[in-house]
Protein backbone atom coordinates (compact mmCIF):
# COMPACT_ATOMS: atom_id res chain seq x y z
CA UNK A 1 0.00 0.00 0.00
CA UNK A 2 1.43 3.42 -0.98
CA UNK A 3 1.69 6.18 1.65
CA UNK A 4 -1.25 8.56 1.99
CA UNK A 5 -0.36 11.96 0.49
CA UNK A 6 -1.07 15.18 2.37
CA UNK A 7 -3.70 16.17 -0.21
CA UNK A 8 -5.45 12.80 0.07
CA UNK A 9 -5.28 12.94 3.86
CA UNK A 10 -6.94 16.37 3.90
CA UNK A 11 -9.68 15.15 1.56
CA UNK A 12 -10.47 12.17 3.78
CA UNK A 13 -10.27 14.26 6.97
CA UNK A 14 -12.68 16.85 5.56
CA UNK A 15 -15.14 14.11 4.62
CA UNK A 16 -14.85 12.63 8.10
CA UNK A 17 -15.59 15.98 9.75
CA UNK A 18 -18.62 16.48 7.54
CA UNK A 19 -19.80 12.98 8.46
CA UNK A 20 -19.53 13.64 12.18
CA UNK A 21 -21.50 16.86 11.84
CA UNK A 22 -24.32 15.20 9.90
CA UNK A 23 -24.37 12.07 12.07
CA UNK A 24 -25.49 14.11 15.11
CA UNK A 25 -28.65 15.52 13.46
CA UNK A 26 -31.06 12.87 14.71
CA UNK A 27 -31.49 9.31 15.96
CA UNK A 28 -31.30 6.36 13.60
CA UNK A 29 -34.55 4.39 13.34
CA UNK A 30 -34.41 0.76 14.38
CA UNK A 31 -36.64 -2.27 13.96
CA UNK A 32 -36.74 -5.42 16.11
CA UNK A 33 -35.34 -8.69 14.84
CA UNK A 34 -38.50 -10.81 15.22
CA UNK A 35 -36.86 -13.90 16.70
CA UNK A 36 -35.13 -12.01 19.50
CA UNK A 37 -36.50 -8.49 19.77
CA UNK A 38 -32.96 -7.12 19.31
CA UNK A 39 -33.06 -3.65 17.72
CA UNK A 40 -31.33 -3.37 14.35
CA UNK A 41 -30.81 0.04 12.69
CA UNK A 42 -32.73 0.28 9.42
CA UNK A 43 -29.73 1.30 7.28
CA UNK A 44 -26.63 -0.84 6.87
CA UNK A 45 -23.73 -1.28 4.48
CA UNK A 46 -23.25 -3.76 1.66
CA UNK A 47 -19.72 -4.64 0.55
CA UNK A 48 -20.23 -6.36 -2.81
CA UNK A 49 -17.78 -4.90 -5.38
CA UNK A 50 -17.07 -1.74 -3.35
CA UNK A 51 -14.92 -3.57 -0.74
CA UNK A 52 -13.49 -6.10 -3.20
CA UNK A 53 -9.97 -4.91 -2.39
CA UNK A 54 -8.38 -2.48 0.04
CA UNK A 55 -6.85 -0.48 -2.82
CA UNK A 56 -4.17 2.17 -2.45
CA UNK A 57 -3.75 4.36 0.62
CA UNK A 58 -6.38 6.88 -0.50
CA UNK A 59 -8.96 4.17 -1.26
CA UNK A 60 -8.23 2.37 2.01
CA UNK A 61 -8.63 5.59 3.98
CA UNK A 62 -11.96 6.26 2.26
CA UNK A 63 -13.26 2.79 3.14
CA UNK A 64 -12.12 3.27 6.73
CA UNK A 65 -14.13 6.50 6.93
CA UNK A 66 -17.18 4.77 5.43
CA UNK A 67 -17.12 2.17 8.22
CA UNK A 68 -16.53 4.85 10.84
CA UNK A 69 -19.40 6.92 9.41
CA UNK A 70 -21.70 3.90 9.63
CA UNK A 71 -21.04 3.43 13.33
CA UNK A 72 -20.87 7.16 14.17
CA UNK A 73 -24.21 7.57 12.40
CA UNK A 74 -25.93 5.04 14.65
CA UNK A 75 -25.98 2.06 12.26
CA UNK A 76 -24.36 -1.35 12.78
CA UNK A 77 -25.00 -3.88 9.98
CA UNK A 78 -22.25 -4.71 7.48
CA UNK A 79 -23.10 -7.43 4.97
CA UNK A 80 -20.33 -9.30 3.16
CA UNK A 81 -19.55 -12.70 1.65
CA UNK A 82 -16.64 -14.99 0.70
CA UNK A 83 -17.57 -14.51 -2.97
CA UNK A 84 -17.13 -10.72 -2.84
CA UNK A 85 -13.43 -10.99 -3.74
CA UNK A 86 -11.48 -9.81 -0.64
CA UNK A 87 -14.41 -8.02 1.02
CA UNK A 88 -14.43 -10.19 4.16
CA UNK A 89 -10.74 -9.51 4.76
CA UNK A 90 -11.12 -5.79 4.03
CA UNK A 91 -14.06 -5.58 6.44
CA UNK A 92 -12.23 -7.50 9.15
CA UNK A 93 -9.08 -5.41 8.75
CA UNK A 94 -10.95 -2.09 8.95
CA UNK A 95 -12.97 -3.12 12.00
CA UNK A 96 -9.81 -4.27 13.75
CA UNK A 97 -7.98 -1.04 12.93
CA UNK A 98 -10.90 1.06 14.15
CA UNK A 99 -11.64 -1.12 17.19
CA UNK A 100 -15.32 -1.30 16.20
CA UNK A 101 -16.08 -5.02 16.10
CA UNK A 102 -18.18 -4.88 19.28
CA UNK A 103 -20.33 -2.12 17.75
CA UNK A 104 -20.94 -3.93 14.47
CA UNK A 105 -23.54 -6.45 13.35
CA UNK A 106 -21.56 -8.60 10.89
CA UNK A 107 -23.48 -10.61 8.31
CA UNK A 108 -21.71 -12.96 5.92
CA UNK A 109 -22.58 -16.03 3.89
CA UNK A 110 -21.84 -19.62 2.92
CA UNK A 111 -21.89 -19.94 -0.87
CA UNK A 112 -20.49 -23.35 -1.72
CA UNK A 113 -21.62 -26.96 -2.10
CA UNK A 114 -20.74 -29.79 0.25
CA UNK A 115 -20.75 -30.14 4.02
CA UNK A 116 -16.97 -30.17 4.46
CA UNK A 117 -16.56 -27.31 2.00
CA UNK A 118 -19.21 -25.25 3.79
CA UNK A 119 -17.58 -25.78 7.18
CA UNK A 120 -14.20 -24.81 5.75
CA UNK A 121 -15.61 -21.66 4.19
CA UNK A 122 -17.28 -20.69 7.45
CA UNK A 123 -14.04 -21.25 9.38
CA UNK A 124 -12.24 -19.02 6.89
CA UNK A 125 -14.86 -16.29 7.38
CA UNK A 126 -14.11 -16.22 11.10
CA UNK A 127 -10.42 -15.77 10.31
CA UNK A 128 -10.87 -13.06 7.69
CA UNK A 129 -13.39 -11.13 9.75
CA UNK A 130 -11.15 -11.46 12.81
CA UNK A 131 -13.88 -12.59 15.17
CA UNK A 132 -14.85 -15.72 17.08
CA UNK A 133 -18.58 -15.02 16.76
CA UNK A 134 -20.62 -13.94 13.74
CA UNK A 135 -23.93 -12.17 14.09
CA UNK A 136 -25.56 -13.59 10.96
CA UNK A 137 -24.51 -16.20 8.41
CA UNK A 138 -26.71 -16.78 5.37
CA UNK A 139 -26.88 -19.46 2.69
CA UNK A 140 -25.86 -17.44 -0.37
CA UNK A 141 -28.26 -17.60 -3.33
CA UNK A 142 -29.73 -20.81 -1.86
CA UNK A 143 -26.68 -22.85 -2.85
CA UNK A 144 -26.86 -26.35 -1.32
CA UNK A 145 -29.42 -24.93 1.09
CA UNK A 146 -30.28 -27.99 3.19
CA UNK A 147 -26.65 -28.94 3.80
CA UNK A 148 -25.46 -25.44 4.65
CA UNK A 149 -28.43 -24.66 6.89
CA UNK A 150 -27.50 -27.78 8.83
CA UNK A 151 -23.96 -26.46 9.27
CA UNK A 152 -25.27 -23.06 10.37
CA UNK A 153 -27.70 -24.53 12.89
CA UNK A 154 -24.86 -26.49 14.44
CA UNK A 155 -22.73 -23.34 14.61
CA UNK A 156 -25.64 -21.48 16.19
CA UNK A 157 -26.14 -24.20 18.81
CA UNK A 158 -22.42 -23.95 19.62
CA UNK A 159 -22.71 -20.19 20.14
CA UNK A 160 -20.53 -19.30 17.14
CA UNK A 161 -23.34 -17.84 15.02
CA UNK A 162 -26.18 -15.76 16.45
CA UNK A 163 -28.65 -15.86 13.53
CA UNK A 164 -29.11 -17.97 10.39
CA UNK A 165 -30.51 -16.87 7.06
CA UNK A 166 -30.92 -17.34 3.32
CA UNK A 167 -30.35 -14.93 0.43
CA UNK A 168 -31.01 -14.27 -3.22
CA UNK A 169 -30.15 -11.16 -5.20
CA UNK A 170 -32.27 -11.75 -8.32
CA UNK A 171 -36.03 -11.51 -8.78
CA UNK A 172 -36.05 -14.89 -10.54
CA UNK A 173 -34.84 -16.50 -7.31
CA UNK A 174 -37.67 -15.20 -5.17
CA UNK A 175 -40.02 -18.11 -5.75
CA UNK A 176 -37.33 -20.46 -4.44
CA UNK A 177 -36.80 -18.15 -1.45
CA UNK A 178 -40.50 -18.41 -0.66
CA UNK A 179 -40.39 -22.21 -0.71
CA UNK A 180 -37.43 -22.35 1.67
CA UNK A 181 -38.93 -19.73 4.00
CA UNK A 182 -42.12 -21.74 4.16
CA UNK A 183 -40.42 -25.09 4.75
CA UNK A 184 -37.49 -24.15 7.00
CA UNK A 185 -36.92 -22.19 10.20
CA UNK A 186 -34.54 -19.29 9.48
CA UNK A 187 -33.98 -16.02 11.31
CA UNK A 188 -33.29 -13.79 8.29
CA UNK A 189 -34.01 -13.59 4.59
CA UNK A 190 -32.09 -11.26 2.27
CA UNK A 191 -33.77 -10.30 -0.98
CA UNK A 192 -33.93 -7.82 -3.86
CA UNK A 193 -36.63 -5.18 -3.30
CA UNK A 194 -37.02 -1.65 -4.70
CA UNK A 195 -39.54 0.68 -6.32
CA UNK A 196 -39.28 -1.27 -9.57
CA UNK A 197 -38.90 -4.77 -8.08
CA UNK A 198 -42.07 -5.07 -6.03
CA UNK A 199 -42.70 -8.77 -6.36
CA UNK A 200 -41.77 -9.45 -2.71
CA UNK A 201 -44.81 -7.47 -1.58
CA UNK A 202 -47.09 -10.22 -2.88
CA UNK A 203 -45.88 -13.25 -0.93
CA UNK A 204 -42.34 -12.97 0.44
CA UNK A 205 -42.78 -9.99 2.75
CA UNK A 206 -46.15 -11.16 4.13
CA UNK A 207 -44.66 -14.61 4.79
CA UNK A 208 -41.69 -13.04 6.56
CA UNK A 209 -44.05 -11.15 8.85
CA UNK A 210 -46.18 -14.22 9.50
CA UNK A 211 -43.19 -16.42 10.35
CA UNK A 212 -41.18 -13.83 12.27
CA UNK A 213 -38.29 -13.64 9.77
CA UNK A 214 -36.17 -10.49 9.64
CA UNK A 215 -35.67 -9.01 6.15
CA UNK A 216 -32.47 -7.50 4.75
CA UNK A 217 -32.91 -5.71 1.41
CA UNK A 218 -30.11 -5.73 -1.14
CA UNK A 219 -30.03 -3.53 -4.28
CA UNK A 220 -32.50 -0.85 -3.12
CA UNK A 221 -31.06 1.36 -5.88
CA UNK A 222 -31.31 -1.37 -8.53
CA UNK A 223 -27.52 -1.44 -9.06
CA UNK A 224 -27.66 2.33 -9.61
CA UNK A 225 -30.20 2.32 -12.45
CA UNK A 226 -32.89 3.99 -10.34
CA UNK A 227 -30.68 6.87 -9.25
CA UNK A 228 -29.43 7.27 -12.82
CA UNK A 229 -33.00 7.52 -14.06
CA UNK A 230 -33.65 10.54 -11.83
CA UNK A 231 -30.35 12.32 -12.57
CA UNK A 232 -30.97 16.06 -12.80
CA UNK A 233 -34.68 15.82 -12.08
CA UNK A 234 -36.17 17.88 -9.23
CA UNK A 235 -37.34 16.32 -6.00
CA UNK A 236 -41.11 16.13 -5.54
CA UNK A 237 -42.67 18.58 -3.10
CA UNK A 238 -43.52 15.83 -0.61
CA UNK A 239 -39.84 14.91 -0.14
CA UNK A 240 -39.45 17.61 2.50
CA UNK A 241 -42.33 16.11 4.50
CA UNK A 242 -40.20 13.05 5.26
CA UNK A 243 -36.86 14.80 5.47
CA UNK A 244 -35.48 13.68 2.10
CA UNK A 245 -32.99 15.91 0.28
CA UNK A 246 -32.04 13.41 -2.46
CA UNK A 247 -33.67 10.80 -4.66
CA UNK A 248 -31.48 8.13 -3.04
CA UNK A 249 -33.08 8.87 0.31
CA UNK A 250 -36.57 8.58 -1.21
CA UNK A 251 -35.63 5.17 -2.62
CA UNK A 252 -34.35 4.00 0.75
CA UNK A 253 -37.33 5.34 2.70
CA UNK A 254 -39.67 3.55 0.29
CA UNK A 255 -37.92 0.27 1.18
CA UNK A 256 -37.41 0.61 4.93
CA UNK A 257 -40.92 1.96 5.54
CA UNK A 258 -42.41 -1.40 4.55
CA UNK A 259 -43.54 -3.04 7.80
CA UNK A 260 -41.80 -6.34 7.04
CA UNK A 261 -38.41 -4.85 6.09
CA UNK A 262 -35.83 -4.78 8.88
CA UNK A 263 -32.78 -3.17 7.22
CA UNK A 264 -31.59 -2.00 3.80
CA UNK A 265 -27.93 -2.59 2.93
CA UNK A 266 -26.88 -0.40 -0.03
CA UNK A 267 -23.22 -0.73 -0.97
CA UNK A 268 -20.86 2.24 -1.10
CA UNK A 269 -17.18 3.09 -0.73
CA UNK A 270 -17.79 6.85 -0.54
CA UNK A 271 -18.32 8.53 2.82
CA UNK A 272 -20.66 11.19 1.38
CA UNK A 273 -22.96 8.46 0.10
CA UNK A 274 -22.78 6.62 3.43
CA UNK A 275 -23.88 9.80 5.21
CA UNK A 276 -26.64 10.36 2.65
CA UNK A 277 -27.89 6.79 3.13
CA UNK A 278 -27.80 7.09 6.92
CA UNK A 279 -29.95 10.22 6.80
CA UNK A 280 -32.67 8.16 5.13
CA UNK A 281 -32.93 6.19 8.36
CA UNK A 282 -33.86 9.28 10.35
CA UNK A 283 -37.03 11.30 10.79
CA UNK A 284 -40.51 10.65 9.44
CA UNK A 285 -41.20 7.62 7.26
CA UNK A 286 -43.70 7.53 4.39
CA UNK A 287 -47.05 5.88 5.02
CA UNK A 288 -48.56 3.46 2.51
CA UNK A 289 -50.08 6.26 0.43
CA UNK A 290 -46.84 8.23 0.24
CA UNK A 291 -44.87 5.09 -0.62
CA UNK A 292 -47.09 4.75 -3.70
CA UNK A 293 -46.33 8.35 -4.66
CA UNK A 294 -42.60 7.58 -4.42
CA UNK A 295 -43.06 4.51 -6.63
CA UNK A 296 -44.94 6.58 -9.22
CA UNK A 297 -41.89 8.81 -9.72
CA UNK A 298 -39.98 5.89 -11.22
CA UNK A 299 -42.95 4.40 -13.07
CA UNK A 300 -43.70 7.70 -14.84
Amino acid sequence: MTPLTRHAFLQVAAAALATQARAATGPMSTKPIPRSGEALPVIGLGTSQVFASMGDATAAAAKREVVKALIDGGATCIDTAPSYADAENVTGTLLAELGLRNKTFIATKIGIEGEAEGKAQLANSFLKLRTDKLDLVQVHNLRDTATQLGTLRTAKAEGKVRYTGITHSRPDGQEALYDVMKAEEVDFVQLNYSVDVRGPEQRLLPLARDKGIAVLVNLPFGRGRLIGKMQGKPLPGFAAEIGCTTHAQLLLKFVIAHPAVTCAIPATSKVKHMVENLDAGRGAMPDAKLREEIAKLWAA
